[in-house]
This record gives C-alpha cells, structure tokens and sequence, in this order.
C-alpha cells in the first residue's frame, strides 16, 4: 500500500506542474486585444473569437488538470484512511496483548505465600 502512495505523490507532483504550466499559457494569452476603430466591426469580432477559442481551451485543459488532480488527492485520502483503520486495529490488539500480560503478572503477586 505504501508503495502505492508513493506512486500517487509522483502523479501528484506531475498534476501540479501541468497545473502550473496551463495557468503559466492562459496568463501568456493576456487579455482580448483592443477593438481597433480602423477595422470593420467583423474583424474586431474574429479577432475577439480567437482569443476566447485560445483561453477556453487553456480553461478546459486546466479544469481537466485540476479534475485530475482532485481525483489524485480523494485516493490518497482514501489510502491514508484505510492505514489509519489498520493502525487502530493494530494498537488495540497490542493493548489488549499487554492488558492481557499486565492482568497475569497482576495475579502472581496476588497470591499468597506458602507457608514453611
């Protein structure tokens, strides 16, 4: 199980930097360039169309990344949560094993001494 933990933070770090990286393109892209008043309004309109095509790929793509990533964290915690349920278990059962070891050295001192 750990091994695979391992797997899922290298798969994380790789998430986080594609993350990154489309955050780093979509701010690239800037914002939707001025209307110029010596064009036509059509292509002041293409223009417009261009960079929202640019910026809702880039968007898709990162709220794939961050699906991705989401997805990564819910095996992780799920992974974490069931060691945690093996951890429980294995400290009561060492309780109970030193309960259990306590409670009989608790009885030989109890008992009484022969007599001589």
């Amino acid at each position: 199980m750990i091994t695979g933990m391992l797997g899922l933070g290298n798969n994380l770090n790789e998430l986080k930097m594609r993350i990154l990286q489309i955050q780093d393109e979509l701010s690239q892209l800037g914002s939707p360039e001025l209307v110029m008043p010596e064009m036509i309004n059509m292509t002041n309109t293409l223009r417009l169309n261009e960079y929202l095509t640019k910026s809702d790929e880039k968007k898709t793509a990162l709220n794939a990344a961050y699906a991705d990533y989401t997805r990564q964290l819910e095996q992780i915690i799920s992974s974490l949560l069931s060691i945690q349920v093996d951890l429980k278990d294995i400290i009561k059962a060492e309780a109970s094993i030193i309960g259990a070891h306590d409670s009989g050295k608790a009885e030989k001192k109890t008992r009484a001494k022969p007599k001589k």
